[in-house]
């Protein structure tokens, strides 16, 4: 194939127009060739293109997938970084490895030990000594010479405090029988309503037994040794189980008026924990203030069990974590745990590095202390004091709101339903957000404190209870140590005889607290 210059195809076109027609026709068949060299280039380019946009989304998927790793991994190492300080996990959960210790405290500048003004408690000398032992001296440790007849000028006391022998004791009830003279028909006195065997426990040791199994948390098979040991007497696990029953029937009118009480009460503290009850996984809930004590069992953990208690007929305030089941009930006010969240707040300025977190924490105690120091004073806070709080908190959140901008949607998953997967560190910020006025509810309301530790104290015992003497074996065991040990807290905190109490609770007459 070659090319012809004008000059040439004008001398052709004169001379031999074939040789013209022949060129054309070569020429039209040449830019077909072309024509269709082009559209195969054209058909690969447009596979090419194909290709590299399956490619673009391929890595686009990779990269959601690294992303959605490295989330992943971060959220594993953060899990693994959790532990009683930094997070809701107990310290029974912590490891044996030794961590660096990290108080967000400032040091004090007190010395260990009881400071200045502590009062202190020691063993002191009673004034009546049940025996008397007097020591003789005979002869002068010096000079040898004989003091028997000597007067002695004084005594140097020292006295030892004992517990006497543990012994029973037997009273036997007996009931006349006679025959009447007129009828001659037999008579029998009546027995008190309280005997009703030929052989029973008095109300002492069942007040022991049940003392022994609800305040000091021994199993029912150790009660029995126990009372072995201590007392002489053979008591059987199904007695003790009998006294701990007698005990739950008798102060049902005790625990009526507790709740009574509780739903007149401005602030309450509620939280819940697990219990093993016959296989299931149930809960214990708890209602409380520094006076009163209300435990019950259910198997939900949720509204399902609350409906039935306390909380639908209250209207005051109640301090509690952030269960969502709690915020079902509107007509009261709610009032976060503080402690809970400054731990979280600690875990996600350790695990994501996010400065929000300590600033808020660091906050929140500040604030505690500056509401502390007003409430020894006797004082109110003012308006602008509670302002300024409240803006320093919207700063912080403004803060983490630029550490945690909205993530980009994937392509992966556009037009996929439900809400994308946010990070622990911005789940806790949306609560700071949404939660703003129960958080801040202790520096806005003086009665309200700033953690809610008197219901994790309450609770602490039913952890142990189960640490020491394991499951229950049937609800209505769980249900009786919960009544009766809600019974024992209220009698504690308003300093009663716990033993007395329960003494008085077999006899059929429990005493309540004023």
């Amino acid at each position: 194939m070659f090319l012809l210059k004008r000059e040439d195809i004008l001398v052709l076109c004169h001379s031999n127009s074939e040789i013209i027609a022949d060129h054309i026709t070569s020429l039209n068949e040449h830019i077909t060739g072309l024509n269709k060299h082009i559209a195969g280039l054209n058909e690969h380019t447009a596979g090419l293109n194909e290709h590299i946009a399956d490619l673009n989304k391929h890595v686009e998927g990779l990269e959601s997938e690294l992303n959605d790793a490295k989330e992943e991994i971060r959220n594993l190492k953060a899990l693994l970084n959790q532990n009683s300080q930094n997070s809701n996990k107990p310290p029974s959960t912590d490891s044996f490895v030794k961590r660096e210790t990290k108080n967000d405290e400032k040091k004090s500048d007190r010395l260990p030990g009881g400071q200045k003004g502590h009062p202190g408690s020691t063993l002191k000398a009673f004034d009546s000594p049940h025996e008397i032992v007097n020591h003789c001296l005979c002869n002068c440790k010096y000079c040898g010479h004989g003091l028997s007849q000597t007067e002695v000028k004084c005594y140097e006391k020292r006295q030892v405090v004992d517990i006497p022998v543990l012994n029973y004791i037997v009273i036997e009830h007996r009931s006349e029988i006679k025959e009447c003279p007129y009828c001659g028909l037999i008579n029998k006195a009546n027995f008190p309503d309280n005997i009703t065997k030929p052989v029973q426990y008095g109300p002492r040791a069942f007040s022991v037994a049940v003392y022994l199994r609800e305040f000091q948390l021994i199993p029912y098979k150790r009660i029995s040794r126990a009372f072995k040991d201590l007392f002489g007497l053979t008591m059987s696990p199904a007695t003790v189980k009998s006294a701990e029953n007698k005990c739950f029937h008798n102060i049902k009118g005790v625990t009526d008026q507790i709740k009574k009480r509780l739903i007149k009460k401005d602030v309450i503290h509620c939280d819940e924990t697990g219990m093993r009850v016959d296989g299931h996984n149930d809960w214990c809930h708890v209602a409380s203030t520094d006076k009163l004590t209300c435990y019950f069992h259910h198997r939900s953990r949720g509204s399902e069990a609350m409906n039935d208690e306390i909380l639908p007929e209250y209207r005051g305030i109640v301090v509690h974590d952030f269960w969502s089941s709690y915020f079902k009930y509107p007509m009261c006010k709610h009032a976060m745990c503080n402690a809970h969240l400054r731990r979280e707040l600690k875990g996600v300025h350790e695990n994501f590095k996010q400065d929000w977190a300590q600033e808020m924490s660091e906050f929140l105690a500040e604030s505690k202390k500056y509401i502390d120091e007003i409430r020894k004073l006797g004082d109110e806070i003012k308006v602008e004091e509670v302002e300024a709080l409240k803006e320093r908190y919207d700063r912080t959140i403004m803060k983490g709101i630029m550490e945690n901008p909205p993530p980009l949607m994937p392509e992966s998953r556009k037009g996929k339903r439900g809400r994308p997967k946010q990070s622990k560190a911005k789940n806790l910020l949306d609560r700071f957000i949404k939660f703003k006025e129960e958080i801040m509810r202790f520096a806005t309301d003086l009665k309200v404190p700033f953690e809610n530790n008197q219901a994790e104290r309450d609770l602490r015992m039913i952890r142990v209870q189960q640490k020491i003497s394991g499951t229950f074996r049937t609800p209505q065991g769980a249900d009786a140590f919960c009544r009766n040990r809600g019974y024992i807290s209220t009698i504690m905190k308003n300093m009663m005889s716990v033993i007395d109490s329960l003494l008085a609770a077999i006899k059929g007459d429990p005493p309540i607290p004023d």
